[in-house]
C-alpha cells in the first residue's frame, strides 16, 4: 500500500497485514483508529489500533 492509499483509510475499514517475519503474525485488521506518518516512501510507518484494542505498527507497504 502506498502512503496516499494509507491516508484514505479510516475507522471501520479492514486491511490485511503481511508480516515480514515469514507471515508469522499476518492477519486482517479492522481499524478503530489509524495514524499514518509522513510520506517516507517504503519507510512510511502506520499505526493501527484494532477494534479489539490491539495495536499494530508497520510499514504501509506491508498492508493490502
Amino acid at each position: 500500500m502506498t502512503f496516499k492509499e494509507a491516508k484514505q483509510l479510516h475507522s471501520g475499514d479492514e486491511v490485511f497485514w503481511n508480516d515480514p517475519d515469514d507471515g508469522a503474525c499476518s492477519r486482517y485488521l479492522r481499524i478503530q483508529s489509524i495514524d499514518v506518518g509522513s510520506d517516507n516512501g517504503d519507510l512510511t510507518i502506520v499505526s493501527i489500533m484494532e477494534v479489539g484494542g490491539s495495536v499494530v505498527e508497520c510499514f504501509a507497504k506491508e498492508l493490502t
